[in-house]
């Protein structure tokens, strides 16, 4: 089970993307390339803490040492793709493995519901949302994805597009901290759990 990230802990830099898992064959004769996508898309990112206080050292510090290493996992918030206003109930009503796109019902009839960059979470897995979307008078819309849907969404999940969140893991089982004498700092790389 994910646990959460502290809400007192905020990175003062943050490195964000995804590793897509593709393949490239390059002709020996003539240099042409052909690519083969495939399904495994994942978040990766880099939290840096440059200054934290005594407390906040012993809070991240606690943190890490529940996750257990590269074991356990937990939600990361997206700090920068939050939001306050309300679109409705989001449900998915189909997402199928290996798609780029999700159906989803619950939202304001006849309305625009996404911008081109927004963040929205359904059962731990994170998406950008690659245009700008807009509802039918059904209160349905179909949802462009930055990475293919990894397994069969259930219908009826609920689509959190507020305060997105990926569940992550360490990329180690190891970490460190630099402690001076009034502050602490450290670099700390994680990727998506599945």
């Amino acid at each position: 089970m994910a646990i959460a990230w502290p809400a007192s802990l905020f990175p003062s830099e943050m490195t964000w993307g995804i590793v897509n898992n593709s393949r490239s064959f390059t002709s020996t004769l003539s240099n042409a390339q052909q690519i083969a996508g495939y399904p495994g898309a994942f978040w990766q990112c880099t939290l840096t803490f440059g200054l934290l206080t005594r407390l906040q050292e012993r809070e991240l510090s606690a943190f890490l040492g529940r996750l257990d290493g590269m074991f356990g996992t937990f939600n990361l918030p997206a700090f920068t793709r939050t939001r306050s206003d309300n679109i409705g109930a989001l449900a998915v009503v189909t997402g199928n493995a290996q798609a780029r796109s999700m159906l989803v019902s619950g939202a304001t009839p006849s309305a625009p519901i996404f911008k081109m960059g927004d963040y929205i979470t359904v059962a731990g897995e994170m998406f950008e949302v690659t245009d700008a979307v807009s509802s039918n008078a059904s209160g349905q819309a179909v949802v462009p994805l930055n990475k293919r849907i990894r397994k069969t969404l259930t219908p009826g999940a609920a689509i959190e597009y507020r305060n997105p969140y990926s569940e992550m893991r360490m990329t180690s089982d190891t970490w460190s901290m630099a402690v001076r004498p009034v502050i602490a700092s450290g670099n700390y790389q994680f990727r998506e759990a599945f």
